[in-house]
């Protein structure tokens, strides 16, 4: 009789668990998923949900358990060989997929242990996104490399260098061209000068000859003389 009661217990304590096993959310149901979500979207949901059920911000064991799921949940459908495999027994009428109704407590202790160090990786590493992206203060500009810096000081360097070779090569021209129109100014005022000079000269030969002839005795030969300077100066 004490066998036919522990069997009945047994059967009764396998329906239930059973049962309970049918009515357990599925993977994209703890995450608030669709099936043909994408990596973003799981990535996403598993970070806020984290946060909302973690054990260090929710006392509640009930949260513990959640937080359990859902990071079981993560690790399944992050990958896509876990993922294919899950959804090809979730649509398989054959197959099963185990779940796993009971943690002891150490384990669960361990596994918490686990999954906050991968909630901090990856709210460490999604905070270390967010500023790689925002690191010069701009959201969306992300840091830009040394030598990609380096090389932007040298070519504007280099374009400063020749701008200022430009401009002083252009100074050197307009000096140039302005001392060059001076020296032509100049020459064309010597020029003028020259000749007047040679004029002058001319008159003052003639009106010394023309002294010389009235101061002479004979008014003959200075009045023939005279007019033979007056016709020469005419031609």
């Amino acid at each position: 009789m004490y066998f036919v009661a522990r069997q009945l217990e047994y059967k009764i304590l396998n329906s239930v668990i059973r049962c309970y096993s049918f009515a357990r959310k599925s993977h994209y149901e703890i995450l608030r998923l669709r099936k043909n979500c994408t990596e973003k979207e799981i990535k996403e949901a598993f970070i806020k949900m984290s946060k909302e059920y973690h054990p260090d911000k929710n006392k509640d064991a009930a949260a513990q358990d959640k937080f359990v799921q859902i990071v079981e949940a993560y690790n399944v459908l992050s990958k896509a060989g876990s993922r294919a495999k899950y959804d090809s027994a979730q649509n398989s009428s054959d197959s099963t997929y185990v779940y796993r109704t009971y943690n002891p407590y150490n384990m669960r202790r361990n596994s918490n242990t686990q999954y906050s160090y991968q909630y901090q990786t990856h709210s460490q590493n999604s905070q270390n996104t967010s500023q790689s992206n925002s690191f010069y203060g701009v959201k969306g500009l992300k840091k830009v490399p040394n030598y990609v810096i380096i090389l932007l000081c040298c070519s504007l360097a280099m374009v400063g260098c020749l701008l200022q070779m430009f401009v002083i090569r252009e100074m050197y021209m307009i000096q140039r061209r302005q001392a060059n129109e001076k020296s032509k100014y100049l020459a064309e005022e010597l020029e003028k000068v020259r000749a007047a000079a040679k004029e002058n000269a001319n008159e003052v030969q003639t009106r010394l000859l023309l002294e010389k002839i009235v101061q002479a005795a004979n008014p003959t030969v200075a009045t023939a003389s005279l007019g033979q300077a007056l016709a020469s100066e005419k031609k």
